[in-house]
């Protein structure tokens, strides 16, 4: 009666998922589409873009015209004194011979106005007034200026980069979705063999104590099938606790919340079929792997940044414009103010001559980081050359393993069909019925796991090489 209960208790587990009528049934192609359009890595790698974008579009706007209103306010807490000296040019420095009388005449009033006697001006004239009120527009432009046309190509290339970045992160997460799903199903297959070997030594077990209670097998072989049906109930509940890991680990990866009842279809063996269609592609280029892309965009950045330093040295020409109105008064009152115009067209021309060396200085330090950067590509090139050959192995020898364990299964079962009839016929032991359950378990345990390795590793051969969806093409 034990036996019976704890089988009812198993089965009623794994009831659970089937009487939900919400579970979501998907397979791998949904589960990717699902991923894909949920996960947050994806969104943020997207809005990456777009931030990029809007940085491109800024490095733009700073080759048009900057227009800013200024108004401004001063008020002087002392007025500023002036000196005037005779040298300024209205007294004894005037030549008579070249003005007319009425022209000496305005000198003459000028010079005392403006050259007082030493002895009665004190210590100057104070100029200006209390408050100083200005409002206008000053206009800028550049319009020689290398480092921002550089600037704009830097942007440009930083877009790319983040739209491969982009790639990269659903390349990645494509592989880590087929993982995990080809992990669920291992955890699947793994719990219904389970239980179904312990429903099978379940009616073994009964079948057996009917025999004990004819008196024609030994109490030693009823507790011997007793154990080892109980035996099988830690691999049941181990087998259980990593499907709900496995299945937490999809729906992470989904971006689906976790209390969502879900199922995947099919098992592991339904790609036995199709594993010996799949053409493997030779190609070890690299020209659509994502980090050597990545890498590429990277050392253009360098070389941008390089190039960015030469061009400290080029001159650059910038014009402006001014425009304003000034007011000068010692009281508050705005309606008597009266407001002067004022405006000045101009432009700066800027020629580099010397800095204390650092723009020679940051030069040097950009080619030696391009040096640096060819030497890590060859690294890097040697580390994907070298995970393709390792995951083509990988991949020819889990389709080795799945044939020879595909073969200890169909032995390992027809050796237990002969195991037990020879049990039933009194030539046979409980012990040799054991271990040749134990084998079939074994044997199923491995051809499962080989399929699993050959997924997995074609998985990760599909990311080194750059699939982005599409797994590896297959022979229709």
């Amino acid at each position: 009666m034990l036996s019976v209960a704890l089988l009812m208790a198993v089965a009623g587990i794994s009831g659970l998922l089937a009487q939900s009528a919400d579970t979501l049934s998907i397979d791998l192609e949904t589960a990717l589409e699902i991923a894909l359009s949920e996960n947050p890595r994806v969104k943020i790698a997207d809005m990456e873009i777009t931030k990029k974008e809007y940085a491109n579009k800024s490095a733009y706007g700073a080759l048009l015209p900057q227009i800013d209103l200024i108004g401004q306010y001063q008020r002087a807490i002392k007025r500023q004194t002036v000196y005037f000296d005779e040298g300024f040019g209205f007294g004894g420095d005037v030549d008579p011979s070249q003005y007319t009388p009425e022209e000496l005449q305005v000198l003459q009033v000028l010079n005392k106005v403006m050259m007082p006697d030493p002895e009665t001006s004190g210590d100057g004239i104070q100029m200006g007034r209390f408050n100083v009120w200005s409002g206008g527009m000053n206009v800028s432009m550049p319009l020689v200026m290398p480092s921002l046309w550089k600037n704009i190509q830097m942007s440009e290339v930083d877009i790319r980069l983040a739209m491969e970045q982009a790639r990269s992160s659903r390349i990645d997460l494509v592989n880590q979705v087929k993982k995990a799903f080809y992990s669920l199903l291992l955890a699947q297959d793994s719990y219904l063999m389970f239980r179904k070997t312990y429903e099978t030594d379940s009616l073994n077990l009964e079948n057996i104590r009917n025999r004990f209670n004819q008196g024609v097998v030994a109490e030693y072989d009823v507790i011997t099938a007793d154990v080892r049906l109980k035996s099988l109930i830690p691999s049941i509940l181990q087998s259980e606790n990593m499907m709900k890991i496995a299945d937490l680990q999809l729906k992470m990866l989904m971006g689906m919340d976790s209390e969502v009842p879900l199922k995947v279809k099919g098992s592991l063996e339904n790609y036995h079929a199709s594993m010996f269609d799949v053409i493997i592609p030779a190609d070890t280029s690299l020209i659509n792997n994502s980090d050597i892309r990545q890498f590429e965009l990277q050392s253009e950045q360098v070389q941008n940044a390089y190039e960015m330093q030469k061009l400290q040295f080029a001159p650059s020409l910038v014009t402006s414009f001014n425009w304003s109105y000034t007011s000068q008064n010692n009281d508050f009152k705005f309606r008597d103010y009266r407001w002067d115009p004022y405006s000045m067209l101009g432009f700066t021309l800027r020629i580099p001559l010397f800095s204390g060396g650092q723009r020679y200085h940051g030069v040097k330090q950009a080619e030696l980081q391009l040096f640096q950067m060819e030497e890590q590509r060859k690294e890097l090139e040697r580390g994907l050359k070298l995970s393709i050959r390792n995951n083509y192995n990988l991949i020819n020898k889990n389709i080795e393993q799945v044939v020879a364990a595909e073969s200890s299964v169909a032995q390992a079962r027809k050796g237990q069909e002969i195991t037990l009839k020879r049990y039933e016929t009194g030539m046979g032991t409980i012990l040799d019925v054991n271990a040749a359950a134990l084998a079939v378990i074994n044997a199923e345990l491995q051809y499962r796991n080989a399929i699993y390795d050959y997924l997995s590793a074609k998985a990760d051969l599909e990311k080194v090489l750059g699939y982005d969806i599409n797994p590896l093409q297959t022979n229709e």
